[in-house]
């Protein structure tokens, strides 16, 4: 893959959620054409749903599409699916949206990567950097509101 550009990366952490429980972080183009994270969370159903969203520099976004091309992060879709299921629990999951161009054609594409696969002790700590990066990302709030 020659070059790739993001166009949206939804994360949500694994969490139990039988009582209500939502986490979710959106990584895309504002309406202004900046772009911002957004990120929701939810206790539990009783309580409010915050969604927070900040600014996200487009020199960290490039540093992490970067990143994304160069650790391969997209072939990790490609892993066998595992046979864990647990009911009262949401399994991790990376949604990518983006470009990728290859000999010269760009082509749309989407990734889908989740906890019910299986995945090596190398997959792990790719995972693991991409998940600390992608929240480091996250520059100044610039919006907050609650629902109720």
């Amino acid at each position: 893959m020659k070059d790739v550009k993001l166009h949206s990366v939804h994360y949500s952490p694994g969490y139990g959620d039988m009582l209500g429980q939502y986490h979710g972080s959106t990584l895309r183009k504002g309406a202004d054409g900046a772009w911002i994270m957004v990120c929701t969370d939810r206790e539990r159903h009783d309580m409010p749903k915050v969604t927070a969203t900040y600014a996200v520099s487009h020199q960290a976004v490039a540093q992490l599409t970067a990143f994304m091309a160069e650790k391969k992060i997209f072939s990790l879709e490609n892993r066998l699916k595992s046979n864990r299921f647990v009911t009262d629990y949401h399994p991790w999951s990376w949604s990518v949206d983006y470009d990728a161009t290859a000999f010269g054609k760009t082509e749309r594409k989407y990734c889908c990567i989740e906890e019910k696969k299986h995945y090596s002790a190398r997959d792990y700590k790719i995972l693991n950097e991409l998940r600390e990066r992608f929240e480091a990302l996250r520059g100044e709030k610039i919006a907050e509101t609650t629902e109720e």
